[in-house]
């Protein structure tokens, strides 16, 4: 799902405020001034349980969509970082199983860049990048190496290819999963009976008393804004970007250059 992080937080910001006020200003209208007043003794402490059992409630999630967030970037990095060890070892191994790897790979680089990233946005991920995944994995394990050097480099590159698949798999399973249903059902219903615990109030400036209820929306509407951008760690603007995979691509456009400049040149 697309999110534009200002739109969407002055939207939530803005309209649990306005639905804040409007529910203050009926309940004046529905309760008496004495019903209210009456309510203050056994109300403050009902909203002391129920706000501090909704704070512990909203931080714990809060807190875990952020641990997503920080996972999703740290797993990309893994697989760009697993991804750049195969080209890198890939350059001391034979030239044509050499020029093979790294083609493959180019191919699942500018897969993963314009096709992958932009469907992810969606929850859903791209097939071409994950058969081209797939054929990556078997260029390389298919291998026989020769040398003592080419089974050294044979060992690493098959490790860095398991890390690899490893961080692809998670990647894709995290974005396709975000905040369940569940959460965010008792995370707006715990907020709306929160505000609505300030209702059963009554000071003799009314003002005073919305100022109070909007800054109470307020600051729930800016934890539930955190909850909706951390967690979906692929959506929206504020999202872990490609950008070790685009270096992953400057590091084989090197490579290639090089091998172009150190092959030698017909006469």
């Amino acid at each position: 799902m697309e999110l534009d992080t200002y739109v969407m937080g002055f939207f939530l910001v803005v309209t649990s405020a306005i639905l804040a006020i409007l529910g203050l200003l009926s309940v004046r209208k529905l309760l008496r001034t004495r019903d209210l007043l009456s309510c203050h003794d056994v109300g403050g402490y009902l909203l002391s349980v129920v706000g501090t059992l909704y704070a512990v409630i909203l931080g714990l999630i809060v807190v875990d969509s952020m641990g997503n967030f920080q996972e999703a970037h740290l797993t990309t990095e893994q697989e760009s970082n697993s991804l750049a060890n195969v080209l890198i070892l890939a350059n001391q191994l034979p030239k044509g199983k050499r020029d093979e790897i790294q083609s493959h790979a180019q191919a699942y680089i500018n897969q993963v860049i314009k096709e992958e990233w932009p469907a992810m946005d969606e929850g859903r991920h791209s097939d071409k990048a994950h058969h081209s995944a797939i054929r990556l994995f078997n260029v390389v394990s298919d291998f026989e190496p020769k040398t003592e050097k080419e089974k050294a480099i044979y060992a690493t590159q098959l490790s860095s290819l398991c890390q690899f698949w490893d961080s692809r798999r998670t990647r894709t399973v995290t974005a396709a999963h975000g905040v369940s249903p569940l959460e965010w059902f008792v995370l707006l219903l715990g907020g709306a009976v929160t505000v609505a615990f300030t209702y059963f109030f009554k000071l003799d400036n009314l003002r005073i008393q919305l100022v109070m209820t909007v800054m109470v929306s307020t600051l729930i509407a800016l934890n539930l804004f955190l909850v909706l951008m951390f967690g979906y760690p692929f959506s929206g603007d504020h999202r872990v970007s490609p950008d070790g995979f685009r270096v992953a691509g400057m590091l084989l456009e090197q490579q290639s250059d090089v091998s172009k400049t150190a092959s030698p040149q017909p006469r």
